[in-house]
């Protein structure tokens, strides 16, 4: 039988520096449940959106969670950074062995704009695999409104997908609905870790191969420590959840080309939507 033991650790994430109390967090989940063989935290969980701590990787604070991952022996993701390249400045999730070493690093494709003005998207999807359990892909709070990167890690070979977030607003309940249909449309575990107070809203969502919950969290400080069954997904994706639906085979073998990813394909429709802009009242700029 093929598990594996991971936990999200949705904290409450408060502006500026927070290493020091985020590593004496992974400190205390490790004693508790020494069983863990990976922690995933929420996005931006270390700096906040404070973008003067942005460091060039690697850099000290990730060379802290190298340390820390290498010292309890697990696979960690310490949520994202604002990474600095030149004049561009990236939203990015290291992915760190249980040796300490940097083994990927993702940028988050699509910032919150017209909000998170100033980021720069990144271009690669980032998957990589815990040899002897399953291949594992990454995703960062808003790519997931766009279903076409997580179907992409999934045609990738991903059966968990990690995805760190920092949500404040009012739409949280939309977003727990998307980690449910990406997990029953790709057929994959969607591991969903937010922030709390005062950043975020919390409600952390992991979703499982079907659809089904498999845990929801509240608003506040939570430790999330679960045990996936890998063996119960590969069933899922050969047999269908409850032996219905075979969507990642259906897709497969469909002969379907869908325009809008034609080179050159433009859409009038929109087109007329207008820029992508902040709103704001009538009369003022």
């Amino acid at each position: 039988m093929t598990t594996f033991a991971i936990a999200g650790l949705q904290l409450e994430g408060g502006p500026g520096d927070n290493t020091p109390a985020v590593l004496e967090e992974i400190d205390k989940v490790m004693l508790r449940f020494p069983w863990l063989e990976m922690i995933v935290l929420p996005e931006l969980a270390v700096c906040g959106a404070d973008r003067s701590l942005a460091e060039s990787l690697p850099g000290p604070i990730e060379a802290r969670f190298r340390a820390s991952a290498r010292s309890h022996g697990i696979w960690l993701i310490p949520g994202s950074v604002f990474e600095a390249d030149g004049d561009a400045l990236f939203n990015t999730a290291p992915v760190i062995d249980p040796d300490g070493n940097v083994i990927a690093r993702y940028r988050k494709m699509f910032p919150w704009m017209p909000y998170e003005e100033g980021v720069t998207p990144g271009e690669e999807f980032v998957v990589f695999d815990v040899p002897g359990v399953a291949r594992f892909g990454l995703s960062n709070c808003y790519d997931m409104w766009f279903p076409e990167t997580v179907r992409t890690l999934a045609w990738m070979g991903a059966e968990v997908i990690l995805h760190p977030s920092l949500t404040s607003t009012i739409d949280r309940d939309a977003e727990i609905a998307m980690v449910r249909a990406h997990g029953a449309q790709n057929q994959v575990y969607f591991f969903d870790v937010n922030l709390a107070g005062p950043l975020g809203v919390g409600q952390s969502c992991i979703a499982g191969p079907g659809g089904e919950v498999v845990y929801q969290a509240a608003r506040g400080r939570e430790i999330i420590p679960l045990k996936l069954d890998i063996d119960y997904l590969r069933e899922v994706r050969k047999n269908g959840w409850q032996n219905l639906g075979q969507p990642l085979k259906s897709f497969r073998d469909s002969g379907v080309r869908f325009p809008q990813y034609a080179e050159g394909y433009a859409s009038d429709a929109l087109q007329a939507l207008g820029p992508l802009e902040k709103v704001r009242r009538p009369g003022r700029q």
